[in-house]
């Protein structure tokens, strides 16, 4: 299935949220601009969501708890019920057991009776990025077994690759082992090589707060107080950049424009080339 959320031109669809109600509030009307859920899933589908995880830190350096779990009570609300969520933390914060237990979230997602899969305990499948910067890499065989994938990132800068939003998000679904080889190569051209194969079907970014320094854990915070959604990872990191950059974040992601940043530039044959960003 494609992205079903495009306009009557056939633009890819940003939305954007000013959060001015309740969390729950704010995330219905966000995804009733995208174009809302049934678009996308039917209440049969199996639908796997990732958030960032990848440290025991609070939001934006890692997932906010109510950020996950007002997105979950929103699907089961409308009858999405076979949900799980997955993750693998950063080599930094390993291991994964004990950041989920930091941030709290087995007990959260028990009361949902929503899975909570720690990757560094499944098993893995190598396949082929079709990527010089990747060739191969390792994803979560679980993929295999869900119809949808949501990715729920943060905003913020990174240290290294200047921004982490949705496309580098895909790096959780790679075990441990692998995480070295992005830093053998051009980090952002094997990020991009690995959205060949991990593309999330909706991306939920949470801009409440960020970082427009530093980063992935630390850096100086501000309070942007947005949510973005799409179905198109690019857009919409594209998107939450320039929102960024109006945050004053524009010398450590190394440019005046989006566009220009090294991983949305490898992944250029990808970038729509028309966008509606629809603010609400």
């Amino acid at each position: 299935m494609g992205n079903p959320y495009v306009d009557d031109t056939g633009r890819t669809v940003v939305a954007v949220t000013r959060c001015r109600d309740s969390l729950k509030d704010d995330l219905a009307r966000l995804l009733a601009d995208l174009g809302d859920l049934e678009a996308l899933m039917t209440p049969g589908d199996r639908i796997l969501i990732k958030p960032n995880i990848n440290s025991h830190h609070d939001a934006p350096a890692a997932v906010d708890p109510e950020f996950l779990t007002t997105f979950i009570d929103l699907l089961l609300d409308r009858g999405y019920r076979d949900l799980a969520v997955a993750e693998a933390s950063g080599r930094g914060w390993a291991p994964t057991s004990e950041v989920f237990r930091k941030k709290g979230l087995g007990p959260l997602l028990e009361q949902r009776d929503v899975p909570l899969f720690n990757l560094d305990e499944m098993d893995w499948i190598p396949v082929q990025t079709g990527g010089s910067y990747l060739p191969t890499v390792h994803i979560p065989a679980i993929l295999e077994d869900y119809d949808r994938l949501v990715f729920m990132p943060n905003m913020k800068t990174h240290g290294n690759t200047g921004f982490t939003l949705s496309i580098k998000l895909a790096m959780g679904f790679t075990p441990q082992d692998d995480r070295a080889l992005f830093h053998d190569t051009l980090v952002a051209g094997a990020i991009a090589d690995l959205a060949r194969v991990v593309r999330p079907d909706l991306v939920i970014v949470d801009g409440r707060t960020a970082f427009i320094d530093g980063g992935p854990d630390f850096g100086t915070r501000v309070e942007p107080g947005v949510l973005l959604a799409s179905g198109d990872p690019v857009a919409c990191d594209i998107e939450a950049v320039r929102i960024l950059l109006q945050h004053g974040a524009g010398p450590h992601i190394g440019t005046g424009d989006p566009l220009e940043t090294e991983t949305i530039r490898q992944m250029g044959s990808t970038v729509p080339g028309r966008v509606t960003v629809r603010w609400s």
